[in-house]
């Protein structure tokens, strides 16, 4: 299985679609995106890199709570190279844009916010020189594992339950 197919398998696994709630998610969305900037003001490229691909599979639980075609988000996608810092932008606009909504009342716009996300993801790994599906794939990997369970509406690592 691919990247792709295996974040939505852990999503799938972890109950997603009765633990996970669309707006505490879209915060999670905006807690790793805050990641993302820390790593590249920090020139941390490590940082950079996990927060690019964790950014991608918070959007793939998203699009999974909508019940919505994960492949059509994400496949559909090129990237363009651009300024990082203009790429950023438009990516904090977009998650703004997704915490605004509550993924129901207009399906098709959040829909499209999440898809540009996915762009700018795209275009900030091209733009900084890094390849974003192994961005994605570093990911996956730290949360393989990963145990847990959803409080009110947030995946609480087993870590954290105690």
């Amino acid at each position: 299985m691919n990247t792709l197919e295996n974040v939505k398998q852990w999503f799938i696994d972890r109950d997603l679609e009765n633990g996970g709630r669309l707006d505490k998610q879209s915060l999670k969305l905006s807690e790793e995106f805050g990641e993302l900037c820390a790593g590249y003001l920090k020139k941390n490229e490590q940082l950079t890199k996990d927060s690019i691909g964790d950014c991608a599979v918070v959007i793939v639980g998203l699009a999974l709570l909508i019940k919505e075609d994960v492949h059509k988000i994400f496949d559909e996608v090129f990237s363009d190279e651009y300024y990082v810092i203009e790429c950023l932008v438009f990516l904090n606009r977009a998650i703004s844009n997704i915490q605004l909504s509550d993924g129901f009342k207009d399906k098709e716009l959040y829909i499209i916010d999440l898809t540009r996300s996915i762009y700018w993801l795209k275009s900030i790994s091209k733009s900084l020189g890094y390849d974003f599906e192994e961005c994605f794939e570093l990911a996956y990997q730290e949360i393989k594992d990963r145990k847990g369970r959803w409080i009110d509406g947030t995946f609480v690592k087993e870590e954290d339950l105690r």
